[in-house]
């Protein structure tokens, strides 16, 4: 079995020698311009989107990269291609069943027990989501596959416009939640740190900024200081 050194010397060669330098080339230097990009950017949506494209580009580099390869038993290429079907399957099917497992875990009880108006109001902005509460004295919230979880904590601290900016929020997190590990499997793919989940929550907010208040949103951060 060669060596890891002999291995990258045949990438080399063996990419040298192909007609797919040209476009490796670019794919490479396009990410890289991308990212650079992702850098400068001002905006969360921009820095998501060229995160992204840097990501999808360089995965493409290395699948064209991974062609020209002329090697026989290259330990590397199969280690890091298992690598790559079993994250990817983690990553993809696990966020939608997983809240199922949360539900369990913290003995989550349907919200519409306690309050009335959460459920509707929650799938107003996010259809088929159901929403729970748990049982703590510590107020957070966070989204999950297709439902909410809402501490009691956060029940009783939080007034109703602040507790809609917190579900807003959430909700936002609901209707995008495939970006999430789509984004982050990108990011494991390509050994890189996965950094536009601050943006994420920075567009979340926006959202629920617009759909209730920048004030009530800015209350409820506040009293989770």
């Amino acid at each position: 079995m060669s060596s890891i050194a002999d291995e990258l010397i045949c990438y080399a060669e063996c990419v040298n020698k192909s007609d797919l330098l040209p476009l490796i080339s670019f794919l490479v230097v396009a990410s890289l311009l991308l990212f650079a990009f992702y850098l400068k950017s001002k905006t969360p949506i921009q820095r998501v989107s060229s995160f992204a494209g840097a990501q999808l580009l360089m995965i493409g580099a290395i699948v064209a990269s991974f062609s020209t390869m002329e090697c026989s038993r290259m330990l590397t290429i199969e280690m890091y291609l298992a690598y790559v079907f079993i994250s990817t399957g983690i990553m993809l099917f696990l966020p939608g069943s997983y809240y199922k497992i949360l539900i369990r875990h913290h003995n989550a009880k349907p919200i519409s027990e306690i309050v009335d108006w959460v459920d509707d109001f929650v799938n107003t902005l996010s259809e088929d989501s159901n929403v729970y509460y748990f049982d703590s004295a510590i107020p957070k919230a966070f989204a999950s596959g297709k439902a909410i979880f809402v501490s009691i904590g956060m029940l009783e601290l939080f007034d109703e416009q602040e507790l809609k900016a917190v579900l807003a929020h959430e909700a936002w997190h609901l209707r995008h939640n495939n970006k999430t590990p789509i984004l982050r499997q990108l990011s494991l793919m390509t050994f890189t740190k996965f950094r536009p989940e601050q943006e994420l929550e920075l567009m979340a907010d926006r959202f629920a900024e617009k759909i209730v208040s920048k004030g009530a949103l800015e209350s409820a951060r506040a009293k989770l200081i």
